[in-house]
């Protein structure tokens, strides 16, 4: 009767949960790999206003720095037009009619996807609008939000959500929308999502692009903008590209890039007497492991970046990723729980209630006491107890169930919140978790 109960109370919940803060950004507005699933900054060609401060090359895909925005009908964009919103290493964009776009973000937890989240997470408005034709190239001020509004350039789609979506749906990719992400599950915070965009029919000549994503609504947006230089043809794009030297190649239909010489791997392209080979750079540090025992998994990138392939030169070799084992020590019989906060920043954190084996029989839930009441938290591989008195959670406790089978496969429930008025003691020691029987 309770497990009957307790699936009831998932549906309902789930969708309520579909209502937490949502945020995210575009990081890259001109990238190489079509439904890419790994983000290779080698693959970004141009970048948002500012991306040097919000999204920089040589940063962590995804972390959190303060760039996701409410546009507003006065101020549409995070940051205003600047001499300095671009530089060599995050270039403005260039495309021309015709181009297929590919547009490059993290996911933020937001995808439905029943392997590690809940098929809830809604997706309900995508698409790129944008200026006029800028009477000036370095425009001091954006229109506001209803004229970008009035001039759609692409509608991306929406990503299929909710309980009429089979659980097989929400695991196949590529998907329209914004939860375009094959590797989610990997990393639901950090993963890579893209989109794909064919560029309609513009005169010539600079604009200001804005990307709305409407979460729980299609009036909750969020938004970036970027500068476009619009050109005529992919020969005068190509131009503009050789001067900063990165690739002319474009995504083809299979989401791989195509080089327009074509070069052997290891072989300079003998058309080009200027072309430069790529090399790997050195491997970066082994990133946290993702269980603190029963057998985890650590994982390192490389970048082909030492040097990086210019002038149709060879790509690198081999893969960017490696992984390996780690922690493969049994897990104490006495602990049902443990928790690991993957990621930290200035107000939140991201982290990991880890449920060892076996499992309690009969119904359980897990309850997690934070040092303070979180003013925004997303959980996934669990929904909360909507049995829990309203006092109790303003004091940091939550309780967590799994009424769906799927979500009792899974090793450790996730979260993402927000703790601003008491991050200083947000540290696993302050956390307390455990398994209450029902």
């Amino acid at each position: 009767m309770l497990h009957k109960f307790l699936s009831t109370l998932a549906v309902g919940l789930a969708l309520m949960i579909g209502s937490v803060h949502g945020h995210s950004w575009i990081a890259c507005t001109d990238y190489l790999e079509e439904n890419g699933a790994d983000w290779n900054p080698d693959l970004c060609r141009a970048f948002p206003r500012d991306g040097h401060r919000f999204v920089p090359k040589t940063g962590l895909f995804g972390r959190d720095t303060g760039y996701d925005y409410h546009p507003n009908e006065n101020t549409p964009c995070k940051t205003m037009p600047s001499a300095t919103a671009y530089n060599k290493e995050h270039p403005m964009a260039v495309y021309y009619p015709g181009q297929k776009i590919i547009l490059a973000h993290p996911t933020k937890n937001h995808v439905a996807d029943v392997r590690c989240t809940n098929k809830f997470i809604p997706d309900n408005l995508n698409k790129i609008y944008r200026s006029g034709k800028l009477d000036t190239p370095q425009p001091t001020k954006d229109p506001k939000l209803s004229e970008f509004r009035s001039n759609q350039v692409f509608d991306l789609g929406i990503s299929p959500f909710g309980n009429e979506i089979s659980d097989e749906r929400t695991r196949t990719y590529p998907k329209t929308g914004f939860q375009n992400a094959p590797k989610f599950c990997d990393n639901p915070d950090k993963a890579l999502a893209t989109y794909t965009m064919i560029l309609p029919a513009m005169s010539p000549g600079r604009y200001t692009f804005m990307w709305a994503w409407g979460f729980n609504s299609v009036q909750d947006l969020y938004s970036t903008c970027w500068e476009v230089d619009i050109v005529a043809s992919k020969a005068a794009r190509d131009q503009v590209l050789r001067d900063r030297e990165p690739s002319t190649s474009d995504p083809d239909g299979e989401g791989t890039v195509t080089p327009a010489i074509p070069v052997t791997p290891g072989r300079r392209s003998t058309v080009a007497a200027n072309a430069v080979d790529g090399m790997w750079n050195t491997w970066g540090s082994w990133q946290t492991c993702s269980r603190p025992c029963g057998g985890g998994i650590q994982r390192r990138i490389r970048r082909c970046n030492n040097p990086q392939p210019r002038n149709n030169g060879a790509p690198c070799v081999g893969s960017r990723v490696e992984t390996r084992a780690c922690n493969t020590q049994e897990c104490s019989p006495t602990s049902m729980t443990d928790i690991v906060l993957t990621e930290k920043w200035n107000t939140g954190s991201n982290g990991h209630i880890n449920l060892q084996t076996p499992r309690p029989s009969g119904d359980w839930r897990v309850v997690v006491r934070f040092p303070c009441s979180a003013e925004r938290i997303n959980f996934w591989n669990a929904i909360e107890d909507g049995r829990i008195p309203s006092e109790t959670r303003q004091l940091g406790e939550y309780w967590l169930i799994q009424p769906e089978p799927w979500m009792q496969d899974k090793a450790y429930i996730g979260f993402s919140a927000e703790f601003p008025s008491c991050i200083g003691e947000l540290e696993e020691s302050n956390i307390v978790t455990e398994i209450q029987l029902l």
